[in-house]
């Protein structure tokens, strides 16, 4: 692998926002994760193992979300069977590690997970080119620091949101930018979404859709109790912090879904950019809109029929 995958882009590097964007990169060595909970995951994890096999070495080959195990073996490409959710587990395992991913759309949307079976078994032989067609995605450091000593600390792929909780009264959540107090937002909770998350939760909750090559922070509010209150998109280079003046028993903050604590008055969420990016291989058959086209249905008249 060239050391450009192995270092954070740097101001030189125009890879992040260039959607042709290509990372030089020899592909040798292979490794196979399998979402665990998709039918006949077994049977395709086989299958794309023996293509792959024809190609390069597998390393690593498993049914499991484990791709801190799958690291270990040093691939220098991680294949990902199933959705965005499996996806966004293999983006946490490998932390600071930048291996190009390949997502294999077993899911229902598979907005991230940009190829199907068929397709790299039909057109696949790119990936040993010697040239990889790459999107760089930002990720969100996020920090929660409570009053009952309770810390974490992780980054986040899609999003950091603040639920109400039960018994579901409205929260107030405090929103501070790079040390200024900038709303106090009223309703059910608020959303902290990166450009690969502007899609998710974001979208569901009516903010805008980011491109995911873009350094932007997007604050969605959910439910907010007034007309005012309407999402912002935000540098990446700002510091978000988050706070609670009014909240329920069962408020909580959920990081991509997968991380989910307690938060109460008085415990602080801090957001910044994360320092490292993820490394997405894009299907060169598809462009920038595609997803948004066929998936989403952006940008389609009414149908007259």
């Amino acid at each position: 692998m060239s050391s450009e995958a192995s270092a954070p882009a740097s101001a030189g590097d125009d890879s992040r926002h260039h959607p042709a964007a290509r990372l030089r990169a020899t592909v040798r060595h292979v490794a196979i994760l399998a979402s665990p909970s998709k039918p006949a995951a077994a049977e395709l994890l086989e299958r794309v193992s023996r293509w792959m096999s024809e190609r390069a070495v597998v390393v690593y080959c498993d049914i499991s979300f484990d791709s801190g195990r799958a690291l270990a073996a040093r691939p220098d490409l991680l294949v990902v069977l199933g959705g965005d959710g499996t996806l966004i587990g293999a983006v946490h395992g490998l932390r600071d590690r930048q291996v190009p991913i390949v997502g294999i759309n077993l899911g229902k949307l598979g907005y991230m997970a940009d190829f199907t079976l068929e397709e790299l078994e039909r057109e696949g032989d790119f990936l040993f080119s010697g040239s990889l067609p790459i999107t760089r995605r930002a990720l969100m450091d996020v920090r929660l620091e409570r009053t009952d000593g309770f810390a974490l600390h992780t980054p986040a792929v899609n999003d950091c949101v603040v639920l109400a909780g039960a018994p579901f009264h409205m929260i107030e959540t405090v929103v501070e930018v790079d040390g200024d107090r900038v709303a106090l937002v009223r309703g059910d909770g608020l959303i902290v979404a990166t450009p690969s998350g502007s899609t998710a939760h974001n979208l569901a909750a009516g903010g805008p859709i980011v491109e995911p090559t873009g350094e932007a922070f997007i604050l969605t509010p959910i439910c907010p109790h007034a007309l005012t209150y309407r999402p912002i998109v935000l540098d990446a280079r700002r510091r978000i912090v988050l706070g609670l003046q009014a909240s329920n028993e069962g408020t909580t903050v959920s990081i991509d879904g997968r991380t989910t604590s307690g938060f109460g008055q008085g415990d602080r969420i801090t957001i910044t950019r994360y320092p490292a990016d993820f490394l997405l291989v894009r299907n060169p058959r598809h462009s920038e809109w595609h997803a948004l086209r066929r998936k989403l249905r952006w940008g389609e008249g009414p149908n007259m029929h």
